[in-house]
Formats: structure tokens, sequence, C-alpha cells
């Protein structure tokens, strides 16, 4: 599963904050505004375009700036990351508009099996990228981080 909080700045956020802050995250109950997950099998068939997301790497000192969201660990997103994490989510919304009820992408392989398939709801994955879309337009006023944590 692939977490999303959306998390007021506040003046005591040092470089190491959110190096722990999935540790603690019960602790910060005040600052957190929002939240979602998005499914592991979602977060595998968009993986490539999120690697073109600005962001920062609270897993190393100083949060440096980086670009791709971190698959298995954490990434801190800020309004340098909101125009492109609105504009790639809305383009998968909008694609997936038109798609089956249940999208599946085929892995590949000489035999497989079902649990080779990536299957999940159109319809939720939407209302799932509708809320991420909506998360990073909050993080355009520079008054919230948008911090993920993956698998």
């Amino acid at each position: 599963m692939h977490e999303f909080y959306l998390v007021k700045k506040t003046q005591s956020q040092g470089d190491d904050f959110f190096q722990y802050f999935y540790r603690n995250k019960d602790k910060y109950k005040d600052i957190i505004v929002d939240y979602i997950t998005l499914d592991v099998k979602v977060y595998e068939y968009i993986y490539d375009s999120l690697t073109w997301i600005p962001c920062k790497n609270p897993a190393f000192p100083g949060n440096p700036k980086q670009v791709g969201m971190n698959e298995i660990g954490i990434t801190l997103f800020d309004e340098d990351s909101a125009s492109s994490l609105i504009s790639i989510f809305t383009a998968w919304r909008d694609l997936f508009k038109n798609g089956p009820n249940v999208i599946q992408k085929l892995i590949y392989f000489h035999e497989y099996s079902d649990e080779d398939l990536l299957s999940f709801n159109r319809d939720n994955t939407i209302e799932n990228f509708e809320k991420v879309i909506y998360l990073a337009k909050q993080l355009s006023s520079g008054k919230y981080y948008l911090y993920h944590c993956g698998i």
C-alpha cells in the first residue's frame, strides 16, 4: 500500500522531521490534514510517470531534491511538486474514464496465472486519483507537504 498524508508546514519541522514521521505519525495527528492510500497494483501500473515528479527525499540529510517518487520508502512533495502531481494524476484519471470497469495489465511471461495480472477497479481508482489531485492542489499554497510512504 502507498500512503499519502497532507501535513501542515510548521516551524518545528527540521531536516530530520520527515525521516521519522511515519514511525511517529500518531503523535502528529494535529498537523495531519488529510490521508489517502493507493493500491500497490495501481501504483505499479502508473509508476513510470511518477518518476517525473519533482520532490524531496527525507531519507537523506537535508531532504535533497530529486525527481521521482520512491517506490519503497518515503517521498516528500511541496509546492514545487504540485503542478506535476496535478497534471499526471489528471491525465491518468481522464484516461481511465475510457477504460473497462476492471482494469488489467498482463505481466508477460510464457506461462502465467491470474496472480500475474495487475487488476483493479476503475471507479475506485478514479476516485483515488481525484483525491490525490485535490491534495496536490493544496500544496500550491505553500502551507502543506504531501508525505508519501511506499510499501
